[in-house]
């Protein structure tokens, strides 16, 4: 009886420690969880799951935070390994400051362990398909949010000499008026160059001596003298932004790229992953970046001066005089009439990488139509969602950024969102004004008809830079070089003037969200504070991460939209399968043995840009044959470089002795398709 109530007892404990252990229900969208909290939960979702999935540890980064991925993988009926199927690697936060994409990342690992096999989709996918998911990436930045004193801060904890003077890390800020927030201060001197926007004080703005402005204020970051250089806050804890220390573009330039591209524990760690594993067929990021609405990298080909000189021996293989210096222009047009790139987009880009004068910049002709794709169904999608994005804010690719060093480097597809950003008000239509809506279904014709009144007026109110006057721009639009709506996706990502002389301030739409919707907490009040080297000085500004991440209670929404609209793209893997095989019977015991391959996914089976950094795997054909068989011709083995999406089909064909009756195989590959084998019986 006394071993009955002792087991008892013993079932009863360990169904409380069970009941009181992080589970997968108690996950919700309703706060930011710091570095330990992440851990905890992949760890705990692990336990839970083993049989689905594999907790795996990539290292560390520079301050000792775990760096961790999630596999999620279901059980196969043909007894794939996770490792020999193809993967869909997603990442979050690189910046450490975007919160939300971390759990943006939770959140879809979530669904696809608790939804799994349940949800029919979810549970055919993982059957074929493993998901690697790193939820935190920069982890060493994003403690920062968590702890007493906030800055924003996107640097890892590697210590950096930031000023040159042979100290590390010894002049960040300081929360001089101890409300846990690092903001600005503004301290009036003769050489300032910064004034308030006469239309809102609370904001600043560089004074522009054209309008015969003088500037009055000098600004800085909140925080003291430390080192006693007279500089402030120049050397911040913590060194390099992880996001912009991967090999593509990188800037030697600058102190917070790193020494070297892939200098860091973090980069290095996240790389080897990739590189070991050869099946991760596309790249999905929770990232400051919107590569779906800006797909522009924000550097440019670097072609020094005006002309240049075509190497020898690429001037020979074209037909063009050695020695002699070109005009880029006139470069793109000589290639362009040649056919010997394959249909590939000329621009200045590939100038630029065919004379070895810089990377590729800009996405290859033939992704581009997939991309487009993919953009016109996210905005309408969000459309639809009624999730106010202002699709002209979405900020482009950065220089040796991860998702640049995805698509240009490593060849797959890759989309990156930033989830959530602060909307723009709404604003007051006029009658007869017009709207970007309006001009992007316009011809060419109906444009010119408006005038030069109301097209200067429409310019003036969409805030476009001066030098765009409605003059110049209709003398574009007649001339043929510039469509109506190529004009407004040209609006829709141009930066907004500065405030002043009656122009609003860019920031404005900030501080009013900030003051409807969080009661002011988004900006502190300008307030008098006694510095100790400055003299009197004012406090105040925006507070760090308000315009990467909502308030915990508004980020359900955008959080859910983008974890449904990813296992969308993931189901849109390429997919190779045998579409059918045929014997022809040509002469005693001689047969022609045709195999039609095909592409079932979306995507095509690899990039073109993939093609082009030979980083893409082209697909394997073996064929196996036995006994007195011999192959008369074809290969047996033959290589096809890519089949494009949506049931695109090729077609290979070998001329085999054997006997009737008897079998050969057929096996395609390729590590980011996984294979597909079959029997084909000569007769």
């Amino acid at each position: 009886m006394r071993r009955f109530l002792y087991e008892a007892f013993c079932f009863s404990l360990c169904l409380s420690l069970v009941m009181v252990s992080p589970s997968l229900a108690e996950f919700s969208l309703d706060k930011y969880h710091s570095p330990p909290e992440v851990s905890s939960l992949l760890k705990s979702w692990n336990s839970q799951h083993s049989e689905l999935t594999k907790l795996i540890s990539i290292g560390k980064s520079a301050g000792g935070h775990p760096l961790y991925v999630l596999q999620i993988a279901g059980s196969s009926s043909e007894n794939l390994s996770s490792q020999s199927r193809p993967a869909v690697f997603v990442s979050a936060n690189l910046e450490g400051n975007h919160l939300i994409g971390t759990e943006a990342a939770l959140n879809l690992a979530h669904k696809l362990i608790t939804q799994y096999p349940s949800d029919k989709k979810i549970g055919r996918f993982l059957k074929k398909r493993t998901v690697y998911i790193a939820p935190l990436l920069n982890p060493d930045a994003a403690q920062n949010y968590f702890e007493d004193v906030r800055y924003g801060r996107k640097s890892n904890a590697k210590p950096l000499d930031e000023d040159l003077d042979a100290q590390k890390d010894e002049d960040g800020p300081d929360d001089l008026n101890k409300d846990g927030w690092i903001t600005q201060m503004r301290v009036k001197d003769p050489e300032g160059k910064w004034i308030p926007d006469p239309q809102e004080p609370r904001l600043m703005r560089k004074a522009d001596p054209q309008k015969g402005e003088k500037g009055i204020y000098k600004l800085y970051t909140e925080g003291l003298d430390n080192d006693n250089d007279g500089e402030y806050n120049e050397d911040f804890l913590g060194g390099v932004e992880i996001n912009l220390n991967f090999p593509h573009d990188f800037e030697y330039s600058q102190k917070k790229t790193g020494l070297w591209p892939v200098s860091e524990k973090e980069t290095i760690a996240l790389l080897k992953f990739l590189t070991d594993n050869h099946n991760i067929a596309m790249v999905l990021n929770f990232s400051t970046e919107n590569t779906i609405l800006n797909l522009k990298q924000t550097g440019k080909p670097r072609l020094a001066g005006d002309k240049v000189q075509v190497p020898d021996r690429y001037a020979e293989f074209l037909g063009l005089e050695k020695g002699k210096k070109y005009d880029i222009d006139e470069l793109i047009n000589i290639l362009e009439g040649m056919d010997v790139f394959g249909g590939r987009e000329i621009d200045e880009s590939f100038i630029a990488m065919m004379l070895g004068l810089g990377p590729a910049m800009s996405l290859d002709k033939k992704d581009k139509s997939y991309i487009q794709a993919v953009q016109k169904e996210y905005k309408e999608s969000l459309k639809k969602a009624e999730l106010e994005y202002p699709v002209n804010k979405a900020q482009g690719v950065k220089k040796g950024s991860f998702t640049a060093y995805c698509y240009f480097q490593y060849g797959v597809p890759v989309f990156s969102t930033d989830l959530w950003s602060i909307p723009l008000p709404e604003k007051k239509s006029k009658k007869e004004g017009l709207t970007l809506d309006q001009l992007k279904s316009m011809s060419s014709e109906e444009f010119l008809a408006l005038g030069e009144e109301k097209i200067g007026a429409f310019l003036k109110e969409i805030g476009a830079p001066e030098r765009f006057k409605a003059s110049k721009v209709m003398k574009m639009v007649e001339s043929g070089q510039v469509t109506p709506s190529q004009m407004a996706e040209m609006i829709e990502k141009m930066p907004q003037q500065k405030g002043g002389n009656g122009e609003e301030h860019p920031d404005l739409y900030i501080l009013e969200w900030s003051d409807s919707q969080l009661n002011g907490k988004g900006f502190v009040e300008w307030t008098s504070f006694q510095h100790p080297t400055l003299g009197e000085v004012e406090i105040g500004g925006f507070i760090p991460y308000l315009k990467t991440n909502p308030p915990p209670s508004k980020m359900k929404k955008p959080i859910t939209f983008h974890t449904d609209f990813y296992l969308d793209l993931m189901g849109r893997l390429p997919e190779l399968n045998i579409h059918k095989a045929e014997v022809e019977p040509l002469d005693k015991n001689m047969y022609r043995v045709k195999l039609y391959l095909t592409n079932t996914g979306w995507f095509p089976t690899s990039t073109a840009q993939g093609r082009r950094a030979r980083t893409a795997w082209p697909i394997r054909v073996e064929l196996e044959t036995s006994g007195s068989q011999v192959v008369f011709s074809g290969k047996k083995i033959e290589t096809i470089p890519y089949i494009g999406g949506s049931g695109d089909v090729r077609k290979l064909e070998w001329t085999v002795r054997g006997k009737k009756g008897s079998k050969i195989k057929v096996k395609a590959w390729a590590p980011k398709l996984g294979s597909v084998s079959t029997s084909i019986v000569l007769k």
